[in-house]
């Protein structure tokens, strides 16, 4: 697959671990592109972003529905080899869900996991009940535009109301449909195996996110053996937040962390 990676690199030789960003469902590498990129950049992590195949200037548009969580997971495995090293994978929602399928299959070629807002290991079906009810109208139209029967993005699930209008009409523009046969695996467990607690994993999640409740982001977080990090006032796109600095600073706690510095690649050779 010809694959869209955005890269935003530090000035001088790499000094810190690598930084693979995934994006979720509607999205493309261009979320990160906004604030996430240019800031752990400046903090000296080479920063790459994908776009999963369908996904923003990555190859397989028209294929889009025929794409799988698996798929997603074979692009990150090709990206991971273009990059070199051993990144820390940053997954928000649905590139959580192929961060978690990551760990269990291919965890030594990660030196950890950030999960940010993530679709939980057991899926979202009871997320999506909820959500039913409380924002049904937001859903209908999400549903239509996943069909091509609705131009206009439901930006009320994703974005926090402090976001500029502006800013909310731009990133709709980008937002796309996702895959159906994607959609449909949100909906089941999404990792079968115990988690043996090898790699570093960081949970964090929204207040106001209208996707995930706080239910949701504990079980995540019991499941990788740590305690969830629930942010307040911020909501499912936690990288394009307003607050999004907040969110950022967390994972730059947990990036820097020797056990996952140790791991950093210099000039090609882990040290």
């Amino acid at each position: 697959m010809n694959l869209e990676i955005l890269s935003c690199l530090p000035k001088g030789r790499r000094q810190r671990v690598p930084l693979l960003f995934l994006h979720g469902a509607f999205h493309g590498a261009w979320c990160w592109q906004e604030n996430f990129l240019p800031y752990f950049s400046a903090q000296g992590f080479p920063s790459y972003a994908l776009s999963f195949r369908g996904h923003g200037k990555s190859e397989g548009r028209e294929e889009l529905n025929t794409f799988t969580l698996e798929d997603y997971l074979e692009d990150t495995l090709q990206a991971i080899g273009l990059i070199g090293g051993k990144p820390v994978l940053i997954g928000h929602s649905m590139g959580g869900a192929v961060a978690q399928m990551l760990i269990g299959s291919h965890q030594d070629k990660i030196a950890g996991v950030v999960l940010l807002a993530a679709i939980p290991p057991h899926g979202m079906l009871k997320d999506m009940f909820r959500l039913c009810f409380t924002k049904f109208r937001s859903v209908m139209r999400l549903a239509l535009f996943n069909e091509g029967k609705a131009e206009s993005f439901p930006t009320e699930l994703l974005f926090s109301e402090g976001l500029p209008v502006e800013k909310k009409e731009e990133f709709a523009k980008l937002s796309q449909p996702e895959s159906r046969k994607a959609r449909n695996q949100f909906m089941k467990r999404i990792v079968t195996r115990r988690f043996n607690g090898e790699v570093p994993v960081l949970v964090l999640g929204g207040e106001k996110d209208c996707f995930l409740s706080p239910r949701a982001l504990s079980a995540t977080g019991r499941m990788y053996k740590t305690e969830a990090v629930i942010l307040s006032g911020i909501s499912h796109d936690m990288m394009l937040d307003p607050a999004w600095r907040s969110a950022a600073d967390e994972i730059l706690r947990f990036i820097s962390l020797p056990t996952i510095q140790s791991k950093k690649i210099i000039g090609g050779d882990e040290r």
